[in-house]
Parts: C-alpha cells; sequence; structure tokens
C-alpha cells in the first residue's frame, strides 16, 4: 500500500507541473509571442496596435513592461540595446505593480500633443520659419519636458533628422533650436480618439 502512494505522488507531481506550465504559457498571447526578433519600434507599435501601453522602461538592463489593462496582462520584452532586436518576451506575474507604472506614465503622456505649440513669440515663429523652408514639418510638442521648458519636434523625412525648439513656460522665452534623433521625432503618445 505504501508503494502505491509512492508512486502516485510523482505523478501527481508531474501532471500540476505541466498545467502549470501550460497556463503560464497560455497567458502569453500568440500574437505577442510573434515581436520576437523584431526591431524594437516595430514590436512596440505591434503591442500598441493589440491595445498594450509601455508602463516601464529600462534601457541599462535592456528591458520594457508592457500592460494589457483589457486583459489585465502584463508582460516584459528584453531586447538587445546594441541592434534593437526583442529577444525575448515573457509573462509578468507583476500586474499590481504594472498597473501603478501605466498610471505614472499616462500622467507623463498627458504632457504630450499632436501637432503646433500654442505659443506665439516672434523668435519662436522665426525658428519655426527656418525649420519649414529646409524642408521640416512640425510633428509634436510637449509641455514641461522639463520643469519650466516645453518644446517642439520638427521632422524632414527627406533627410531623416528631427529639430527641436525649446522654450521656457514662463514668458514664452525661446531658449535654443537643436538637433536629436530621428526617431524621436514621432510623437511616442498621441492621444486615443
Amino acid at each position: 500500500m505504501q508503494s502505491a502512494k509512492n508512486q502516485i505522488f510523482p505523478i501527481m507531481l508531474l501532471v500540476t507541473a505541466f498545467f502549470v506550465t501550460n497556463k503560464t504559457n497560455a497567458q502569453v498571447p500568440q500574437e505577442v509571442s510573434s515581436i520576437v526578433k523584431m526591431n524594437l519600434h516595430e514590436g512596440q507599435d505591434k503591442l500598441q496596435s493589440l491595445g498594450y501601453e509601455i508602463c516601464h522602461s529600462s534601457f541599462l538592463a535592456k528591458e520594457q513592461d508592457w500592460y494589457n489593462e483589457k486583459e489585465k496582462i502584463c508582460v516584459t520584452v528584453k531586447f538587445s540595446k546594441k541592434s534593437k532586436e526583442i529577444k525575448e518576451v515573457a509573462l509578468n506575474p507583476k500586474t499590481s505593480k504594472c498597473q501603478q507604472g501605466l498610471e505614472a506614465s499616462r500622467k507623463i503622456w498627458e504632457k504630450y500633443h499632436d501637432g503646433r505649440a500654442p505659443v506665439s513669440n516672434s523668435k519662436i515663429d522665426e525658428e519655426r520659419k527656418k525649420l519649414a523652408d529646409q524642408g521640416f514639418k512640425v510633428s509634436y510638442w510637449v509641455d514641461q519636458i522639463s520643469p519650466g521648458n516645453s518644446s517642439e519636434y520638427w521632422v524632414n523625412d527627406k533627410t531623416q533628422k528631427t529639430m527641436l525648439i525649446v522654450w521656457k513656460v514662463a514668458g514664452n522665452e525661446w531658449l535654443m533650436t537643436n538637433k536629436t534623433e530621428y526617431q524621436y521625432g514621432k510623437n511616442p503618445a498621441p492621444k486615443k480618439e
């Protein structure tokens, strides 16, 4: 009798492990897993189209957490810092932490606005005209990208360059016009209709 109990226990462990493993794997949707080997920007676009929002990003750890509020699923995307290729997508069981991260991210994203900023003065308008004359088009602006300073991003898709105009919020005083990486020319948080 004792020997039958000893035989059943390992079988129960195997069956339990099988169901736990299958349940965990089933929680990472196939369409999410399909972003592995994609470029990070393509993978991010795909996740957004599937209803996921970024809730944490660590470029030192080379990973991002994405949360789908409707499905209550959080996934961690790991990528190569050099090639920006997605290496792995795994289920993140810390959903409450992901929810908190999403709420914090949304507060930041509220500062991003498509189109031209509702600011005008002679120097800012002069800088806008210079950029427009060079083939740049306004993409988006950020309200207080740093304390007291806002910026407007201009993109030239032909030359694949992005410029930004920065001004002090107090008095709308122009500070500088500078170049930045082309990838920053697209609004990372477009407003959803």
